[in-house]
């Protein structure tokens, strides 16, 4: 897949350019059951992870910036 592509975490049937994936978020969390179970990084919110795997995520997510 390009770098220009991703693949929407709600419904994996979805490839998007990045830089629409924002506006698709939203729509897609409105229609997807699943969006229950998941929640937005806070560090980048095109990052959509599930809330039982997001500890790990916020520990090694690369649009992290460290105050180190």
């Amino acid at each position: 897949m390009s770098d220009e592509m991703m693949t929407c975490p709600y419904d994996k049937n979805h490839v998007i350019i990045r830089h629409r994936m924002p506006y698709h978020l939203v729509k897609c969390k409105k229609q997807h059951e699943k969006a229950r179970t998941m929640q937005s990084c806070p560090f980048n919110a095109m990052h959509v992870i599930s809330k039982t795997e997001m500890k790990e995520h916020i520990a090694t997510c690369p649009d992290y910036i460290s105050e180190c």
